[in-house]
């Protein structure tokens, strides 16, 4: 399947978002409740919240990190066989 950049982008953040929010949600729940009887329904509900608030968090989120980002390092085009590069690529 092609996709845009853009749309690679979105679907990147939803998937990401989605996985994080699975993770973490069962995580805090067993952690602060263990495991309880109605686990499974307080985790979709605690995953449900957890996974609107990322999908939009990282929306915000993710074009900072990549300004940030590209004023602090160079993508290389080319691999740098385990090696630290110290001058260009």
């Amino acid at each position: 399947m092609n996709v845009s950049p853009r749309t690679y982008g979105y679907l990147l953040r939803i998937s990401i978002s989605f996985f994080m929010s699975i993770m973490m949600s069962f995580a805090m729940l067993v952690l602060n409740l263990g495991f309880v009887e109605n686990f499974m329904a307080l985790w979709f509900k605690s995953f449900s919240v957890a996974f609107a608030l990322a999908v939009v968090i990282s929306s915000l989120v993710f074009p900072l990190v990549i300004a940030l980002l590209s004023k602090l390092v160079k993508v290389c085009d080319e691999p740098a066989d385990l090696q630290e590069v110290t001058e260009g690529c």
